[in-house]
Formats: C-alpha cells, structure tokens, sequence
C-alpha cells in the first residue's frame, strides 16, 4: 500500500509537470537500446616509480592514496582539501575529482584531466552541467609560458530573432526555445587535441564509467534531484526512471545513479569526437526535442556551427592587486571585469587587514567595491562581437578611483535610491574603445547558481581553471530522446529591451559572471580558483582572493570562510532606505546589527539554519606552496557549501 500511495503521488507530480511542460515532444518513440562500450582504464600506463607520496596538511591526515581509496571513503567529505606534490584536483565532487587524478597519475597534464574531470562533472552532478551546456577554461601552458583562455559559452540560435519568442520571458526558461547552442562538446574536444598529452578515449574513460556502472549518490545529488523533482518529472519517462528508485521516490544518499544512455553518448563522443555529437543520432536527437518541428529554434546549421566555429580562443582579462597579477575571463562574461574593477577600488582603500576579516565595516567597504561594480555590469557588458564593451575604461586604477569616491565610510552605499546612478561612466579612460550609450538593464536576467567549477594543477607548471554550466539545474528540462543529458536553457541571460547590450539575437552569445582565474606573484604561481553561484560569483571569488591574499589564509580557510553578497540596487531591493545585503549565519550577530546600523537590509541568503550554504557559491582552487629549499607544494580546496573535495598525489 505505501508503495502506491508513493507513485501515486509521483504520478500526480508528472501529469501537473507534463501540462506546465507542453513544449517537450509530443510523442516518444520506443526507447533506444545502449550501446554498451568497453570502458579503458586510464591508469593502465601509469608508471609506479615516478609517484610520490602525498604530503599530508598540517591539520589533516591526507597520507592515503586517494586512486586506492574504497567507495566510502572517496565520498568522505570530512576531509576536504589535499596537498600533494605531482598534481592536484579540486571539484565539486569526489568522483569527478578522482576522475582528473587517474589521467594525472596516468601521465597526463592539467589539461588532459580538466577535460576527463570536465566529462565526469556533467555525469555526477547532471543537474548543474554536461554535453547540453557550455563553459570557460582560463589556464597557463607551462610548455608555451603562455596565459590562454577558451571560451565555449553557448549562442543563440540562428532563428532566436527577438519575435520568435512570443512570451519573451517565459520562452527562456523550460521547454524547446530555451536552449542556447551546446558547444562544451566541442570545447573540450578542441582542448584535448590543443594541449593534452593523452587519447581523446583516454581522458573520456572515467565519464563514460561512472555513467554505465553507476556512482554514489552524495547528498548535494540527493538534494537537488528532490528539490527540483517537479522539473525531473516534467521529462521523459527514461530520465525519470534514473532518478527514482525501485519505491518510486527519488535517489538519496548512498543509492546508486546509472545513466545508460548519458554513457552511450559520451562513448558516441570518445569514438568519433565531434561528429559523434554535432551529428548522427545524437544531432537528430537534439533537433527532434528543441528544433522547428518541435517549437524550438536550434537547426543542423546551428549544430555545425558549433562543431566548426567553436571553441574561441580568447586572450585572458589581466589586471594587478597589491603586487599580484590576477589572469581571468574576458567577454562574454563579466565576472573577470567585476573582479578587476573591484580589486581596483578596494586597492584605492587601502589597508584592509586593520578593519579585520569580515568585520562590519571590512564587509562595508569590500560589498560597496562589489556594488559599483556590479552596477557597471549590467550597463556596459556583453558579447564584444555584438556590442562595444568599454573594456579598457572599466579595468582603468584611474576610473576605479573615481567610483571609489561613491564610498562613505560606515555607510551602505544606496545608489539610485540615494538620487546617483548605479553605474559610472568608464569611456574617458577608455583607450581605445569607441563610445556607445546602452540603456541601463534594470530587467537584466542572469545565469543560475547551478554552475560548477573545478581546478587542476599539475608538476610541469600547467594551471587549469574551469566553470561550465547548464544554467538554471537541470537546464530548460529537456532531455533528448535516447541521450540522457538536460540541454541548457541559458538564454535567461538575455533581454529584450532593445537597448540593452543584453538584447537577444542571433548568434550572440550569453553575459554571465563565470570567471575562472590564476593568481601569479612575481612570475610565480600563487593561485587558482573559480566560483558557481550567478551573480553570487564575482563576490565568492573575490571574498577568497582577499583571503588568501589580504589574510594569509591557506586554501581551505579561504574557501570555508563565511561570505557575504550585495548586488547593484534593484527593484527587487525590500526598501529603498536600506541596500540589501545577503550574509551567512556564520557572520557574528553583532556584526550584522553594526551592518543594520550603516543602512543594511540584512538577509540569509537560503534560510537553511545552517552557518554556510550552496546561496554563496562553490569555490574550488589550489594554493601554491613554495619551500624554502625550493619545493612546490599544491594545496587544494574544496567547498563545504557543495560536496567538494580536493585530491591529489
């Protein structure tokens, strides 16, 4: 009896998720058997001799072989962080962790276990990213002493003209005009064949393993199948069977998650690369679930362009804090320009260590830096290839100086409310950019907190830094017939005010705040780490930056440490007499009645009761640990907010 009132239940979900889903395939053809591949093990060419032993943190015992480590201790998440000597991974999951360390140990470089930990992402945490999505990878090749970054960010498709979407807004989040034009495929393909050492088959093997033979469920999997349940239901009758168990409820910790058909397609990809994505059976897939046919817009051309045209090679955003040089994302996105452009007006502050970490006023000055950056954000930043982005003036020390004079000590910084703009005006200190007036977005719609990032170093110098995304979890809904992976529905990033630099056409791609970045110290490395989190990203990145840096913290602490978030105002704002201002329960009540006193709305973020949470992002980075006698040391660390961890050898 328990068990029918359970599907019963389930049943009610669905048929309430298939109504609100109307734009999903009308019909479904006989499911497609999968093919099931033979799986190579990327650590057959490992040579013993060459591997050192992990050195251990001085507040953890990390002795233990992490690619000997058993099920149940992989999942361990009491031990987070790792140092070791040869290499280190640090990612949103154990398993995608342990999936870059076996390349590592295989003879593989940073680059070759980015792309493995990049494959595995998309298949054990499937609702924050995957072949459906897209991404930015900045990194430093050690082999070419060259900073390169590859931006495989999705577009628009050829037929999303601002008339096609007739419910402008509702159009952009679930269903088959959702999705912008997958490219992670393609990216990662393009990255193993640039900058990898080892096989396409080979750095693919640990994915296409985990997905066929099936991975632990960790809580944060747990949690995000059950809290967005109403949207895994709205999908086809094959997904819903992965995510459920043998009770018809959803999977929860412990419980195993095979994918078969998300295994097919990353066997499809390793054998045959692009094609065996961008075209064949998998195409056909895409296009019969969001193409013409099925009230979406993504054509075969579109596919082809994204085989042919991407990834894009950019050159990394540059600026300097205090001595260091911080490497980051250029356009599309605009967390790289946020972070710069903050670090520059808290560097025209000057000492923070005297205000003490998150004290009120440290929090004050650090969240007015975010604020007028953020405000600039949403007037100026776009896709360069369709709007003139005053690039050189944002990152300007002298325009920061200018904004700067926003600040008043002990005092929230309450932009249009207090009668100012919420932006500034970067064009004078421009140098080379031409001037273009773009309406202020007030509407703007950004990316979801679904995102994911990881980190890898290795004992040749390469650094890699990575964040890739469906947008929202679990994308637009939509998952191909017979492929097991949710496409992405990023075009929430666009607007339609056409004013806007945010405004939606064809081939443009998405504004986000994505921003993976390295952090160099006279010539040397000191740091590399990225953020999921939507807006949240700039401020989780730069809080970490200023902690390492300004305090001295070792990855761990920096990452762990409790965070604080204030976006540009907004309507959203609860009262134009106090800026809203999001903090973690860690943060001192007296700090955030001090906060209260400057002329702050203070806020939880998610009102979970507990001190951290998944509100203010995921850090995952490596520290660089030079010895006295010379050695190099790579600390990595992961956040508690997500199931993060770091491994090593």
């Amino acid at each position: 009896m328990k068990k029918i009132t359970k599907f019963l239940s389930l049943l009610l979900i669905f048929v309430m998720g298939f109504v609100l889903f109307s734009c999903n395939e009308k019909t479904q053809e006989q499911e497609t058997k999968t093919k099931e591949p033979t799986v190579q093990n990327p650590t057959e060419q490992v040579d013993t001799s060459k591997e050192a032993t992990a050195t251990p943190t001085e507040t953890k015992d990390v002795t233990t072989d992490p690619t000997d480590l058993t099920d149940e201790e992989l999942t361990d998440l009491t031990v987070r962080d790792y140092v070791g000597e040869n290499g280190v991974v640090a990612a949103a999951n154990p398993y995608a962790a342990k999936a870059g360390l076996d390349i590592l140990k295989a003879g593989g470089n940073a680059f070759d276990a980015a792309v493995a930990v990049s494959f595995a992402l998309g298949v054990v945490e499937p609702y924050a990213s995957g072949v459906g999505g897209g991404g930015i990878m900045v990194a430093y090749d050690a082999s070419k002493g060259e900073y390169v970054s590859y931006n495989f960010r999705e577009f628009v498709p050829k037929l999303g003209t601002p008339s096609t979407f007739t419910n402008q807004g509702d159009d952009l989040y679930y269903g088959a005009k959702a999705p912008g034009v997958p490219t992670q495929v393609s990216g990662l393909i393009t990255i193993e064949e640039e900058r990898g050492v080892l096989t396409r088959q080979q750095v693919m093997a640990p994915a296409i393993d985990y997905a066929l033979n099936g991975v632990t469920v960790t809580p944060a999997l747990a949690n995000q199948i059950s809290s967005m349940i109403n949207v895994v239901m709205m999908s086809r009758d094959e997904i819903k069977r992965v995510f459920l168990n043998e009770d018809y409820e959803t999977l929860q910790p412990g419980e195993t998650l095979v994918q078969k058909d998300y295994g097919h397609v990353l066997q499809l990809i390793s054998e045959q690369g692009k094609a065996g994505f961008y075209q064949g059976e998998v195409a056909e897939a895409i296009l019969a679930a969001c193409g013409v046919e099925a009230g979406g817009i993504i054509t075969q051309e579109d596919l082809n362009m994204a085989m042919n045209d991407f990834p894009r090679n950019a050159t990394p955003l540059t600026g300097t804090y205090n001595g260091y040089d911080i490497v980051t994302a250029n356009t599309p996105s605009s967390g790289g320009i946020i972070l710069i452009e903050a670090l520059n007006m808290l560097e025209c502050y000057g000492d923070l260590k005297k205000l003490g970490h998150n004290s009120a006023e440290y929090i004050n000055v650090v969240s007015t830096a975010l604020q007028l950056a953020y405000g600039d954000k949403r007037k100026y930043i776009a896709d360069q290839n369709f709007v003139n982005v005053p690039l050189s003036g944002l990152c300007s020390k002298l325009y920061a100086a200018k904004r700067w004079e926003k600040f008043v000590e002990g005092q929230a910084y309450l932009g249009r409310w207090q009668g100012d703009n919420d932006y500034g005006d970067p064009w004078p200190y421009c140098t080379t950019d031409v001037k273009v007036d773009y309406d202020y977005n007030y509407g703007d719609r950004d990316e979801s907190y679904s995102t994911t990032s990881f980190s890898v170093a290795d004992k040749e110098g390469n650094i890699v830094s990575v964040t890739q995304t469906i947008n929202h979890f679990f994308g637009c809904g939509v998952v191909p017939h017979g492929c097991g992976f949710y496409m992405n529905n990023q075009l929430t990033s666009f607007s339609f005010t056409s004013t806007s630099a945010a405004y939606i056409q064809p081939l443009k791609q998405p504004v986000s705040h994505i921003m993976p970045t390295i952090i160099m110290k006279d010539g040397e490395p000191f740091a590399t780490l990225g953020s999921p989190g939507s807006m949240r990203i700039p401020s989780a990145v730069t809080e970490t930056v200023l902690n390492l840096i300004v305090f001295g913290m070792d990855i761990q602490e920096a990452i762990a440490a409790p965070r604080f978030y204030s976006y540009a105002c907004a309507s959203t704002d609860v009262a134009s007499d106090a800026k809203d201002i999001y903090i973690e329960n860690a943060v001192p009540v007296e700090v955030r009645d001090k906060l209260v006193a400057m002329g702050y709305n203070v806020m939880p973020g998610y009102d979970t009761g507990e001190d951290i949470n998944l509100f203010f992002g995921g850090v995952q980075g490596i520290k660089f640990i030079y010895g006295s006698d010379g050695s190099v040391k790579l600390h990595g660390g992961a956040d508690p907010r997500r199931d993060g961890k770091a491994l090593g050898f």
